[in-house]
């Protein structure tokens, strides 16, 4: 884990951002005000493994779209790094390449749902990721609340030093693939994804039948 010398605190959301939506946003800015995060790197997934076999967007405009929906805020950024990399892209991969750029020992705290923890095991090396940076979960108001005690059995040691720290989070009711739906159809995501995400995926002509 990150000895965070230089007492910067960068927040990573990952995932393939197919659109990016205001849930998305939420989150990331819950976790950076929670957590003192400097910045939050937003980073689409070139070939995101758990996904394969399902259609996707090309990541050229998933790329995009999450530039656009940053574009407005000065402590979010985009990070092309998973969309420049061939093959299936894998967190651990990504946080080595990171604290390779950034050699002066930032603090890195990887943002996720409470709902993805029951899978963490099953990612490339979760051991790994434990050392490399800490796991922010955002907990979903109402939801179960058994995801970090679940890690604390898998990943006792990692658990007990302070790799994992919860976040109360938002009520978030958004969903990429329901917004896909709506799209495929025709009708108006305004409200849910930022204007210029959506001007960019009418001018584009993205997620019709």
């Amino acid at each position: 884990m990150g000895d965070g010398d230089s007492g910067r605190r960068i927040g990573i959301l990952g995932g393939t951002f197919d659109p990016p939506h205001l849930g998305h946003l939420l989150i990331a800015e819950t976790a950076r005000v929670a957590l003192g995060l400097e910045s939050v790197l937003f980073i689409p997934a070139g070939e995101p493994w758990l996904k394969s076999g399902q259609r996707i967007t090309p990541a050229t405009h998933r790329l995009r779209m999450a530039q656009l929906a940053v574009a407005d805020n000065p402590d979010f950024c985009v990070c092309e790094c998973e969309v420049r990399r061939s093959g299936a892209s894998y967190t651990v991969d990504t946080l080595r390449e990171l604290r390779g750029a950034y050699p002066d020992g930032a603090e890195w705290y990887f943002i996720v749902g409470s709902d993805v923890l029951d899978q963490f095991h099953l990612w490339k090396e979760p051991e790994g990721i434990l050392e490399l940076c800490r796991l922010a979960v955002i907990e979903r108001p109402g939801g179960p609340d058994d995801g970090v005690a679940a890690l604390a059995e898998r990943f006792p040691d990692a658990v007990a030093s302070g790799a994992v720290v919860s976040v109360a989070g938002p009520r978030v009711d958004f969903s990429a693939s329901e917004l896909r739906r709506i799209l495929a159809e025709g009708q108006s995501v305004r409200y849910q994804v930022p204007d210029a995400v959506a001007e960019y995926i009418k001018r584009h002509g993205l997620y019709r039948n």
